[in-house]
């Protein structure tokens, strides 16, 4: 009896430490994946064009800067003229053709239950995309059109 209690001991020891050790490659794995997205478009500033769709032809284009950091993406016109906050976002990459490109997704609600959605590419430091705006009933209120390149940095 003694024995069977003996092994019993070890054999719950051994689950312990099969679970704790899944736990800890899954925390881990979820980890490289963080720094990938964050080495795919991190600490990147692009000057672009905001292009409203859906209006004339003599519409003006709005300059904007779009800055990806601490896995967040920040727009500085979104954030003046429709307080829109940074937004995580996703982001995969494909260089099946040779050069890599980086689309990305993000979504981000303001105050008035607007939302946000951006979605884009990144070709080498040439960004395009769009982002729509959507109130609170999901119509869509304004769409623009992205173009611009990634912003050098003077050392």
């Amino acid at each position: 009896m003694r024995i069977v209690l003996q092994k019993n001991k070890y054999h719950v020891k051994y689950k312990i430490i099969s679970c704790l050790a899944v736990v800890l490659l899954l925390s881990t794995s979820g980890k490289i994946y963080s720094q990938k997205k964050d080495k795919l478009l991190g600490e990147k500033n692009f000057d672009v064009e905001l292009s409203e769709q859906g209006k004339k032809k003599n519409t003006e284009t709005v300059k904007d800067q779009i800055l990806f950091r601490a896995d967040r993406l920040s727009s500085t016109y979104m954030m003046r003229q429709f307080t829109f906050t940074a937004s995580s976002y996703n982001a995969t990459v494909d260089s099946t053709l040779g050069t890599p490109v980086i689309t990305f997704l993000s979504d981000s609600k303001n105050t008035d239950g607007d939302l946000l959605k951006w979605n884009g590419t990144v070709t080498g430091e040439v960004m395009e995309g769009t982002a729509v705006i959507t109130d609170k009933k999901g119509k869509a209120k304004v769409s623009y059109t992205i173009k611009g390149q990634q912003k050098k940095f003077k050392k």
